[in-house]
């Protein structure tokens, strides 16, 4: 992988019916395959799916590929297989 490329996680608290970010600013690894295994291992104590997340390629040297100060980056995918859609979203981080 280009040392500019690496790999973003993302991870949103559900309930029935909505999805929120978590309270933490996203994790960028050096590569997808290092994320997805983190992913695993975040994701194991929700087997329900209260916790969801994904791993998102990224390059670091792009403008807006990683949430400015003070804001998370938030992908919402909407939708099951060939009629997802995916929306990108950067939301104001909350004051601890």
């Amino acid at each position: 992988m280009d040392p500019a490329t690496a790999a973003v996680m993302i991870m949103l608290s559900c309930n029935a019916s909505l999805c929120r970010p978590m309270e933490s600013r996203p994790v960028v690894y050096s590569s997808m395959a290092e994320c997805q295994a983190a992913l695993e291992i975040r994701l194991a104590p929700w087997p329900s799916g209260e916790m969801v997340g994904r791993c998102k390629q990224i390059d670091r040297m792009a403008t807006g590929s990683i949430a400015p100060e003070g804001y998370a980056s938030v992908q919402v995918t909407r939708g099951i297989g060939g009629n997802a859609v995916t929306t990108n979203y950067f939301v104001p981080r909350a004051d601890d």
